[in-house]
């Protein structure tokens, strides 16, 4: 059985405003099993991209604990924990990389920066990496304006995968790409995940998308998480009121998508939820209508 390569226990962010505390990540708990896709679904606002910066500790947590492979990554003097085995692949790809700099020197740089390696030695490793994102040697010496945005995200992702991280987040990787791309980059993450080993944290606002390469699959909705487990658990069978909204929302647009709002008592779905009852204003307990399928809604009780 595989084992959890990290693990987040109630962790907390908050951001304070004008308009008051914003609980930007209130309470998550999320694990990732090693080797495996985890995808982190909500709308934007949610609290997915937070959740990211905060496991790479562009963040600080007011509580909580995120554990890499038994280290609390959370504590001072863990920083080179995170930078050598877990990197980021972002969405817009033009914005990730130095326009000044050719795919080689990218490529370079992250080599030199997680480890000491000979010239000749850096080249072989770089050409390896190209040849797995699928991408012709003959990029090696062109910049980013060069290239095409599908092209651009493979160089993001072989940089992110250059030093053979454990882990790589992909924070709406496909977003900014057109659907015959955003397909074929799909397809590589897969074959990435299968040759490497490597373990994905897929966010994404997009449930067609996640199906397609997720193996877990966490749904948030402001700051918390509401539901949780395999894949074809929670596609087939949706059991929280957001989820299945969600899912729709796949294939058609939602009327209305709120702004990240301010801390509300209860259940954070219940001012959109048909189901709304007296105890959605009490917190949610969570239940296990199916073996590993858990829920955070009070209609399970």
């Amino acid at each position: 059985m595989s084992k959890d390569i990290l693990t987040i226990q109630n962790l907390k962010v908050h951001f304070t405003q004008k308009k008051g505390i914003v609980k930007a990540l209130d309470g998550v708990d999320v694990f990732l099993r090693e080797g495996f896709t985890t995808s982190l679904a909500g709308e934007s606002g949610c609290g997915k991209t937070t959740l990211a910066k905060t496991i790479l500790q562009f963040y600080r947590p007011q509580e909580g604990v995120i554990n890499f492979e038994g280290k609390d990554i959370t504590l001072k003097g863990n920083e080179s924990v995170i930078r050598k085995n877990i990197q980021i692949v972002f969405q817009n790809p033009f914005a990730s990389v130095d326009p000044r700099y050719t795919v080689f020197k990218t490529f370079n740089e992250a080599l030199s920066i997680s480890k000491k390696v000979k010239r000749h030695e850096a080249e072989e490793i770089i050409v390896e990496t190209l040849k797995e994102v699928e991408l012709d040697l003959d990029i090696l010496h062109r910049y980013p304006h060069q290239l095409s945005g599908g092209q651009v995200q493979r160089v993001c992702i072989a940089r992110a995968i250059i030093n053979r991280p454990p882990l790589v987040i992909l924070d709406e990787p496909t977003s900014s790409l057109d659907i015959t791309t955003a397909s074929k980059i799909i397809e590589l993450l897969d074959k990435l995940k299968e040759h490497l080993g490597v373990t994905f944290l897929f966010i994404s606002h997009n449930l067609r998308v996640l199906r397609k390469i997720s193996d877990y699959c966490f749904i948030m909705y402001y700051g918390k998480i509401v539901e949780y487990g395999p894949k074809e658990l929670v596609y087939k069978n949706p059991l929280h009121p957001y989820t299945r909204l969600l899912i729709e929302a796949s294939y058609y647009k939602l009327k209305s998508i709120p702004e990240p709002g301010l801390f509300v008592s209860g259940c954070p779905f219940k001012e959109r939820c048909s189901s709304r009852m007296s105890e959605c204003d009490n917190p949610c307990p969570r239940h296990e209508p199916q073996k590993g399928h858990f829920v955070f809604c009070h209609l399970y009780k």
